[in-house]
């Protein structure tokens, strides 16, 4: 994959390692992405332990016919984002979005730089080796930290949290372990997605660095390690104490020590 890869794009955009490759039109947008991903990359490079700026290159496009020209393959229904591991190239149908397309950007180059140095493997259609509270926790340490609202929105889901904890309607991590965002129920989904942040949070707070450079290590070397056989042997918690680990710091932690 390669720019020009984005086909009848004319325009480009560059600062750090990042390249966006767009029409005229979505100027705009490129420069909200652009924004977004400078703003996020101390954070990608504490949570990922990056030594230099981490490279990404974003394509905005029009519509799905745009996306199957410039990879080569079909577009499944319901297709607005595609990664190419390779590259490290996203490929964005901008107006169709679920957020903000600088969150958007944020959230899906966090999930490359987890796949790839984790060397992560898809086991079954949108299950991976690593369940999915795991990865999406690591992709939103970035996109949940620059939205405009960032403190506002962390706080008004830790709160939605310690609700959940004292109703027991925290979300178990068997449930987790696909795709998040199949979860059918959006308040549930919305819950699920501030548990996973926070769950990485806590992982972050007690093992700082050391975590993902031991679990990717770890997955990347041994193609056919279980993803909870590695988190035991770097934390001495399965999921499901590592979940009641959580479920009590939720309980008896305010916000703000959370958030940071």
């Amino acid at each position: 994959m390669s720019a020009q890869s984005g086909g009848s794009l004319n325009q480009k955009f560059e600062l750090r390692s990042y390249a966006v490759y767009f029409d005229i039109v979505d100027s705009l947008a490129a420069e909200e992405l652009l924004d977004c991903l400078d703003r996020a990359t101390p954070v990608f490079k504490q949570v990922f332990n990056f030594q230099q700026d981490p490279p990404g290159s974003f394509f905005i496009m029009k519509n799905e016919s745009d996306i199957e020209q410039a990879t080569g393959t079909s577009v499944k229904a319901g297709e607005t984002i595609r990664l190419d591991y390779q590259s490290n190239s996203i490929f964005l149908i901008g107006d169709k979005l679920d957020t903000s397309i600088g969150e958007v950007a944020t959230r899906e180059l966090g999930h490359l730089f987890f796949n790839n140095r984790v060397n992560e493997k898809e086991l079954a259609l949108r299950q991976w080796r690593t369940p999915s509270w795991l990865r999406e926790g690591f992709a939103l340490q970035a996109a949940y930290k620059i939205r405009t609202d960032s403190r506002e929105w962390l706080q008004t889901g830790w709160g939605r949290l310690q609700e959940a904890q004292k109703s027991g309607q925290l979300i178990k991590p068997g449930i987790m372990t696909k795709d998040i965002h199949l979860i059918p129920d959006p308040s549930r989904r919305q819950i699920a997605l501030f548990q996973s942040f926070y769950m990485v949070r806590l992982l972050l707070g007690i093992y700082c660095d050391s975590f993902f450079s031991k679990y990717s290590t770890l997955m990347g070397a041994l193609e056919d390690m279980e993803a909870e056989a590695c988190f035991r042997q770097i934390t001495s918690f399965d999921f499901e104490k590592f979940y009641a680990l959580f479920s009590d710091w939720v309980q008896k932690t305010n916000a703000w020590s959370a958030m940071e």
